[in-house]
């Protein structure tokens, strides 16, 4: 029994994956369809290899002052995470959707983009404390380097990078768009 018990588990594990990723993408689709109804509606995206929680924070903070702002939960910064807050809390009152967006492979901040559809990015620094889990330096640089939410703006987007970086000096030479730089 102790043997077969593993290969038990992981064929019912199997048996239910489908059920979870039909799940997960039915609400990844509502969560994209509400967020299409909110024209208005500026999003603000954050990533980064670190610092992206206290800008979330900070941002969302000074912003409140003069806005109805949502900004996602603390470390809610995954497709469910982001999806989640937009069907339980974002509202027509919102004017400011403030989203931290974190991932573990090359496609997670594109697809995190392809639902909120952001206006503004920030990337807050880079570095390669994710590496092992991106694999190589060129997907972590895609991903949580900012060229993903980058590629993702409209044209009259903006993105804000972190001056003290390479990275994201790197990527702000690379980027053609709406720049700005700070340090």
């Amino acid at each position: 029994f102790d043997i077969i018990t593993p290969l038990i588990i992981s064929a019912i594990v199997l048996l239910f994956q489908p059920f979870f990723v039909l799940a997960r993408n039915n609400v990844l689709r509502k969560a994209t369809r509400k967020m299409a109804r909110h024209k208005n509606l500026i999003v603000i995206g954050i990533t980064g290899s670190y610092g992206k929680t206290s800008t979330k924070e900070f941002l969302t903070t000074i912003l409140a002052s003069k806005f109805k702002v949502l900004s996602t939960p603390d470390h809610k910064n995954s497709e469910m995470g982001i999806a989640e807050t937009i069907l339980n809390n974002l509202n027509e009152k919102h004017q400011i959707f403030v989203v931290e967006m974190g991932s573990y492979n090359k496609g997670g901040i594109k697809l995190l983009c392809d639902i909120v559809k952001p206006r503004i990015g920030m990337v807050t620094g880079v570095n390669e404390q994710h590496l092992a889990t991106f694999g190589s330096l060129e997907n972590l640089l895609s991903a949580e380097g900012g060229r993903e939410l980058a590629e993702s703006l409209p044209k009259n987007g903006l993105i804000t990078l972190n001056g003290d970086n390479k990275y994201c000096l790197d990527l702000y030479k690379k980027f053609s768009g709406n720049k700005k730089i700070y340090t």
